[in-house]
């Protein structure tokens, strides 16, 4: 039975390992710019923030060496997680073909040794890398090469307007900009994809989505926008004007494509299969480790 189930647990990894490696965004290029990643230099950030004195500058450059840090971690670990995986995978699997055939009786207990240690390895790389991943995932802001990808609600708004105030962002929150942008694991919801409904209805030059609506994506450079309206929601809680154009919210122009869910459907795919290789890199060095202490009988 140990040999079976050991048999079982390394091909598992080896398949699911595979799909990761199918899936993963940053192996497949799915995440804009994440090549750069790999070659960001965070100790510039790290040195400019123990030489900064101003305090929001400082707290600034700490943002983003602890982004800079993460990103190489997660880019680094996406690469040797699953390779070792795969690879350790493997060479168990073949092991347990010939255990469970009774052709490798004489090194059973070498067997078990690889088994146990293969799946600690395994287990302790996957488990950083989903936690990287993870946490990204559910916490760090889309932003590709050229632009920022603003939060909206299931209506598509991002703004609403307050008398004597102006627009208020919807998403804006404690003086962070990052609270106005669209996380990664906002993607998959239906106002970051093409949706035929709302473009019909933003195709109407006479609805309200049309004429308070703003361009889905805004360039870091833009300043103004066509209906001449400062878009700062990524640096204030209002957007700096106080004049009322006939609209209760301003919305996002719905997206053309669906390239946002599917960014979404290979990170959150690989998340779950790397949760699966976690599991079983698990039963493998318990079955190793059992493996290593059995008699032999292979009861």
């Amino acid at each position: 039975m140990k040999k079976t189930l050991f048999l079982i647990l390394s091909g598992a990894i080896v398949i699911f390992s595979i799909i990761c490696i199918c899936s993963g965004p940053i192996i497949n290029g799915v995440i804009p710019n994440a090549d750069s990643w790999k070659t960001e230099n965070c100790q510039k950030l790290s040195d400019n923030y123990k030489e900064e004195k101003d305090k929001d500058k400082k707290e600034s450059y700490k943002k983003q060496r602890n982004t800079c840090n993460r990103y190489k971690a997660f880019y680094g670990l996406e690469y040797s997680s699953l390779i070792v995986d795969v690879i350790c995978g493997f060479v168990c699997t073949l092991l347990g073909l010939l255990h469970y055939f009774d052709i490798g009786k004489p090194f059973e207990k070498v067997t078990g040794i690889i088994g146990f240690a293969t799946g600690i390895i395994g287990f302790v790389l996957t488990l950083v890398y989903v936690i990287y991943s993870g946490y990204i995932f559910t916490n760090d802001p889309y932003i590709d090469s050229s632009s920022f990808l603003y939060k909206r609600d299931g209506d598509w708004a991002f703004a609403k307007f307050e008398n004597g105030k102006g627009f208020k962002c919807l998403f804006y929150k404690d003086k962070d900009k990052n609270t106005a942008l669209a996380k990664y694991n906002d993607l998959g919801k239906k106002q970051y994809n093409y949706h035929k409904e709302q473009s019909q209805k933003y195709s109407d030059t006479t609805s309200k989505f049309y004429l308070c609506s703003y361009p889905s994506k805004i360039s870091p450079l833009s300043t103004t926008t066509t209906n001449l309206i400062p878009l700062a929601c990524g640096e204030n809680e209002y957007l700096p004007s106080n004049t009322n154009i006939g609209c209760e919210y301003l919305y996002i122009a719905p997206e053309d494509g669906i390239e946002n869910k599917y960014l979404f459907d290979r990170w959150i795919t690989t998340i779950i299969f790397s949760c699966l290789i976690i599991a079983c890199d698990i039963g493998l060095a318990i079955f190793g480790f059992l493996l290593f202490k059995s008699d032999g009988s292979g009861i």
